[in-house]
């Protein structure tokens, strides 16, 4: 018995088989207009799968490329600011050394002071430099500025308000650079090595370590001075540096008077009611003479003292400590002396080396500069000298620095290269499993336009027969 297929069969074969040839053609037509392999993960799923991936790692790159992209502006505009510090700091140790020129009037170093405070207010802008809404040298604290100026102490000083964090981009997923360099590091580096003491008043640096920031003044202040006169010469203590003890020697003869070893003086006819002598260290001790005979007198003075780094709590000393501690109320400085040189009542310029800030130097400097005419010039030369070593360490500090800042730029510049190589490496990827080969997918319509022909054909030719001719 002959089995022949029903019109209903031959009418689902015919449909299934045009849907089918259809299909591939719309596919075909798809890659050729959109030039995608894969239009939808249907067509690939295995490709669909590594595309999406690929995708993920590409932006992953975008996102590391757009973070270099806007540190290397601020990386660059740092380093530029940083480089006209640099240049200022040059100019100011240039005024320094003219400073300490011993011929300059009192009127000649307060210009140079004034040229000074000048510079300091344009390095004050440079360090408070802003990019944006952000201040470049604040640490991680961007919306603080860095530096302002308060009273510490009962001195008006510039100090550091950010912190000492350093901001950092990623560059990849396991690499990251840091674009800033803290305003603390860079003006104001706290690297304290020991206490100096201005050779002033003889006073030294104790045994304990101390403790301290900046610089601070030791105050030797002279109480009294006391001996055993006579010959009609009396001390008139009014305003007496001599510390610990010295003979004073008066020769009725010669009518000269000599304090230890200093200069031996000529006493003027008449007999003066001040004369003021001083011993080899520069102590100094006034004397009335106004009732003296043209006797000999050979006694011994001694001056008492007590210290302060304040100037508000004075210490008595008695010249045998060698580690005496003083403090500061106001700034919590700690220090500890050997008072066993000290000779002569005065100020000490106390430095911390390695703690003052730029802005502590030349402040210093200026307020050197501006002390009144008859100043020891010696002690001057000697103040500004201590005060150049730390200009020179800062300046150091702010070179190394802006090294720190080129680093970072030339790292985000190898970043950014590497990140364009890898995206187009990726994209290359994703093209080779998305991206449809045209001359594959022409031929591809080409076949499936005419398959799709011949189905039609084929059917049209199928549905033609009749019951009639069935039976």
């Amino acid at each position: 018995m002959s089995i022949r297929p029903t019109q209903g069969r031959i009418f689902d074969l015919v449909q299934r088989g045009i849907e089918r040839n259809t299909s591939r053609l719309i596919r075909a037509q798809e890659q050729a207009s959109s030039g995608r392999r894969i239009v939808r993960a249907s067509d690939d799923p295995v490709g669909s799968s590594v595309s999406l991936s690929l995708r993920r790692q590409r932006g992953a790159i975008e996102a590391y490329s757009t973070s270099t992209a806007s540190a290397k502006p601020i990386v660059d505009q740092a380093s530029s600011r940083l480089q006209d510090g640099v240049n200022l700091v040059a100019d100011v140790r240039a005024l320094m050394i003219q400073g300490m020129n011993g011929a300059l009037s009192a009127q000649d170093r307060g210009s140079v002071a004034t040229q000074l405070e000048l510079l300091e207010a344009q390095l004050l802008d440079i360090a408070n430099t802003r990019s944006g809404d952000r201040f470049l040298f604040s640490g991680t604290a961007t919306e603080e500025r860095p530096f302002v100026e308060e009273t510490v102490g009962g001195e008006s000083r510039i100090v550091f308000r950010g912190n000492d964090q350093r901001q950092r981009i990623q560059t990849g997923r396991d690499a990251e650079v840091a674009i800033n360099v803290s305003g603390q590091e860079v003006f104001g580096k706290y690297a304290y090595t020991d206490t100096h003491f201005s050779s002033n008043t003889g006073i030294k640096s104790g045994t304990t370590a101390d403790s301290g920031s900046g610089y601070s003044e030791l105050i030797v202040q002279q109480n009294g001075t006391t001996g055993a006169m006579g010959a009609g010469i009396t001390l008139v203590d009014a305003s007496d540096t001599l510390v610990g003890s010295q003979p004073l020697n008066v020769d009725g003869g010669a009518r000269t008077v000599q304090l230890g070893t200093g200069g031996v003086l000529d006493i003027p006819t008449p007999a003066p009611s001040t004369m003021t002598v001083s011993d080899e260290n520069g102590a100094t001790v006034e004397l009335d003479l106004s009732g003296w005979g043209g006797g000999n007198l050979n006694t011994t003075l001694t001056g008492a003292a007590s210290v302060s780094i304040d100037g508000v709590n004075f210490t008595p000393v008695n010249l045998t400590e060698t580690d005496l501690l003083l403090r500061s109320q106001s700034t919590g400085a700690r220090i500890h002396v050997d008072t066993t040189g000290l000779n002569v009542a005065g100020s000490d310029l106390v430095t911390f080396t390695g703690t003052p800030s730029v802005f502590d130097t030349i402040r210093g400097v200026v307020a050197d500069l501006r002390m009144p005419e008859g100043t020891d010039r010696l002690m001057l030369s000697e103040r500004l000298q201590t005060r150049l070593g730390e200009l020179d360490r800062s300046e150091g500090d702010m070179i190394t620095s802006l090294g720190r800042l080129g680093t970072a730029a030339q790292q985000i510049d190898i970043a950014s290269t590497r990140l364009e190589d890898l995206d187009v490496s990726v994209r290359s990827l994703i093209s080779d499993v998305e991206d449809a080969d045209f001359a594959e997918v022409a031929l591809d319509l080409q076949r499936s336009e005419q398959t799709l022909q011949l189905a039609q054909a084929t059917g049209s030719r199928l549905m033609q027969q009749s019951l009639l001719r069935f039976l």
